[in-house]
């Protein structure tokens, strides 16, 4: 009794171990070199609880090829990217876009220089980012503002000293989020916002516009004025490249639903966490991502078009209907057609029946001679029309042909007896 009672506990443990689902926490690796990200990253995690109880546990790198790696070789299952990378591997996804990384521009002291170019050439310039991603974007950047990277004194950001005075011209650049503790810090200290040519040409066939175009991971952006307590002064024209979310493509489905899911339907909830979540846009069509979407996330964005089968119902509807009018009318034609064509072979059974009567009161060989002939012309009538579909050449033809051999045969005998 006790083996069996054992046995029994034994298999109901089983049983239900397997039918609960083992909960795991998902690795992300987020790219990036700023300590304030976290704030806003902390909400998303916070969110992402709360709402789906989802479990994840974030870990920052600088190295963008170091992310790309751990994420193929299965040791963290997300990785927060900027949307510029690029990679062979079609086993990656995208699960959604997050905060845009935004071109910041800094002078020390006011300057009456407006073209970038000229700006990098003039003074010395202290960069933000150290990274390959950076470095591509940058090199870009060169490019379609004719800017020779040898003409430029570079340092990096942290090399600025915000307690010393300094009389020659200090350039910040950064492609950073905009709640970067250091941006904060530059308005902090009266330094300039630089945009990138004026702001009332944006829309226009502007400076920026040009580059967004040709760098399609990249797109204009407009930093409103008094976004850091009373600065900018005015708005600024500059650049932008969104974070991206990627995952490999044997995430669960349902994992990758439920993250734009919550996001979308949380929105509000993130803004009143970080206000740097309104920035979130989440208008895919109009967006050109390094990676194509997740399955999940496809699943999410399609949940309220029809399925398959209702388009198609409602696309074979009308068809259908027209198909369905169609075939009653072909039908009606048809009755009326089988109806006129017995009405007419009826016709040459009455007047074969009528030949019949006569030929049952002649007394002379003449008279049998003339209903003979009347007999033959009916008979090429009939084969007339029978040639003009206006009866079928089935059963019904067979007996007219009959009862006119039989009539024919009797006038035969008759005449010959005369």
């Amino acid at each position: 009794m006790n083996k069996f009672l054992f046995l029994s506990i034994s298999i109901i443990t089983i049983l239900f171990s397997s039918c609960v689902e083992e909960k795991r926490t998902l690795k992300l690796l987020k790219v990036t070199e700023y300590s304030s990200s976290k704030v806003s990253d902390s909400a998303l995690i916070k969110i992402l609880k709360e709402d789906k109880d989802l479990d994840i546990d974030i870990s920052y790198t600088l190295f963008e090829e170091y992310a790309l790696n751990q994420l193929n070789e299965k040791k963290v299952d997300l990785v927060i990217i900027p949307n510029n990378v690029v990679s062979n591997n079609l086993k990656i996804k995208a699960i959604t876009t997050l905060l845009p990384r935004i071109l910041m521009i800094f002078t020390n002291k006011r300057t009456e220089v407006t073209d970038l170019k000229e700006l990098f050439e003039a003074g010395t310039v202290y960069f933000e980012d150290r990274s390959i991603l950076d470095s591509v974007f940058f090199k870009k950047l060169y490019y379609n503002f004719n800017i020779d990277e040898k003409k430029i004194t570079s340092k990096t950001a942290e090399e600025i000293n915000f307690n010393t005075e300094n009389d020659s011209l200090m350039v910040y650049v950064g492609l950073t989020h905009i709640n970067n503790i250091l941006v904060k810090k530059m308005t902090d200290h009266n330094w300039s916002f630089f945009s990138i040519g004026d702001i009332d040409n944006f829309g226009k066939g502007s400076r920026v516009e040009g580059f967004t175009m040709m760098n399609t991971s990249s797109y204009p952006f407009v930093l409103p004025k008094s976004v850091y307590r009373g600065k900018p002064e005015k708005s600024i024209l500059t650049i932008a490249i969104k974070d991206i979310l990627i995952c490999r493509e044997d995430l669960d489905e349902n994992v990758a639903y439920q993250i734009p899911e919550t996001l979308i339907e949380n929105k509000s909830h993130l803004i009143y966490l970080n206000s740097a979540y309104n920035l979130l846009d989440f208008d895919f069509e109009n967006q050109v991502l390094s990676f194509p979407l997740h399955q999940g996330t496809r699943n999410y964005l399609e949940r309220n078009k029809p399925s398959i089968w209702m388009r198609y119902v409602n696309m074979a509807w009308p068809i259908l209907s027209i198909l369905v009018i169609f075939i009653g009318a072909l039908t009606s034609f048809n009755r009326k057609l089988r109806k006129k064509r017995k009405e007419n072979i009826e016709k040459y059974y009455s007047s074969l029946l009528l030949i019949r009567e006569k030929s049952e009161h002649l007394e002379t060989s003449n008279e049998m001679t003339e209903l003979l002939h009347e007999l033959r012309t009916l008979k090429s009538k009939a084969i007339e029309s029978l040639a003009n579909n206006k009866f079928d050449s089935g059963e019904s033809f067979n007996i007219f042909l009959a009862l006119y051999t039989e009539i024919k045969s009797d006038l035969d005998e008759d005449l010959e007896r005369k």
